[in-house]
């Protein structure tokens, strides 16, 4: 199975890593591994699904992948484009798993997650709990909380501040202990900024 999920992730290649969040995909599918090992998920459900759920940022212009980090933009616009980057991922990832022959009923329920991963309420299984976990962790990983300083022009004292609000938040995170790697992670973020600001007086 391990050699369909590199063609997996070879296919999905071009479609990868389009909102200025270089590492996105190798640090979320890295997240996903290592939920997937600690909480005895299933991997044939989750690692392709982490791999091919943000895909559909591909098909979207520029200026629309954007919108989300936009203040001035409204909640519905918002929201429409999460809903656009679902509906346009679930379309090449169906391509993708029929091209690599992955098997119908898994390729259903990893279609199933992509198409609301963003956007849905509550958790429908534990196999998209771990996926949309492993999306989250992104954000408090170095790769992810830089991206999030730069994008945002923020400090990063502020999103760390913003970060530890929302690990508390009903539903932010699937139960299980990706809570505690996001507080983990968080520890060392500010250890890193701490450092670098020591360093620069």
């Amino acid at each position: 199975m391990k050699h369909i999920f590199e063609k997996v992730w070879e296919l999905a290649l071009p479609y990868q890593d389009k909102r200025d969040d270089r590492g996105h995909a190798e640090v979320t599918f890295n997240y996903a591994k290592r939920l997937a090992k600690l909480e005895e998920g299933n991997k044939e459900i989750i690692l392709p699904a982490i791999i091919l759920h943000d895909i559909g940022w591909s098909q979207l212009p520029k200026e629309k992948r954007f919108v989300i980090f936009n203040e001035n933009a409204t909640k519905e616009e918002k929201l429409a484009v999460r809903y656009k980057h679902q509906d346009e991922g679930v379309m090449i990832a169906k391509k993708i798993l029929k091209k690599v022959n992955y098997p119908l009923t898994s390729s259903h329920e990893i279609l199933e997650i992509i198409s609301q991963h963003d956007t849905r309420n509550g958790f429908i299984s534990k196999s998209e709990g771990l996926v949309r976990n492993a999306d989250k962790l992104w954000r408090f990983s170095k790769t992810g909380f830089k991206a999030d300083v730069m994008r945002n022009g923020f400090t990063s004292e502020f999103i760390y501040e913003g970060l530890k609000k929302q690990i508390k938040l009903p539903n932010f995170l699937y139960p299980g202990i990706a809570k505690q790697i996001a507080y983990q992670e968080l520890e060392l973020r500010k250890e890193e900024f701490s450092n670098t600001r020591n360093l620069n007086k």
